[in-house]
């Protein structure tokens, strides 16, 4: 027997759209600061996954998703204002 979920319905993947409300709410904050128009939104969403990747999960613990992964310190002194 197979079960379908239905396509397109936030209720059903709650844990992804929590985990994308940052995403948007960052995308969405740096797009709005510098008056920058709609179509850079998909430029914006990348940029806000790569910051978000970099930032601290917890402060006492002093480790980023980065270093989770990579196992070393990221490098953040090339990023510029969007």
């Amino acid at each position: 027997m197979h079960n379908f979920s239905a396509p397109r319905t936030p209720q059903q993947n709650g844990v992804v759209e929590r985990k994308n409300r940052p995403l948007e709410e960052l995308a969405r904050t740096m797009l709005n600061e510098h008056n920058v128009p709609k179509y850079f939104w998909a430029d914006a969403m990348s940029t806000a996954c790569y910051v978000l990747n970099r930032m601290l999960i917890r402060p006492i613990l002093k480790i980023t998703p980065y270093e989770l992964f990579k196992g070393r310190k990221p490098n953040v002194s090339h990023l510029k204002i969007f």
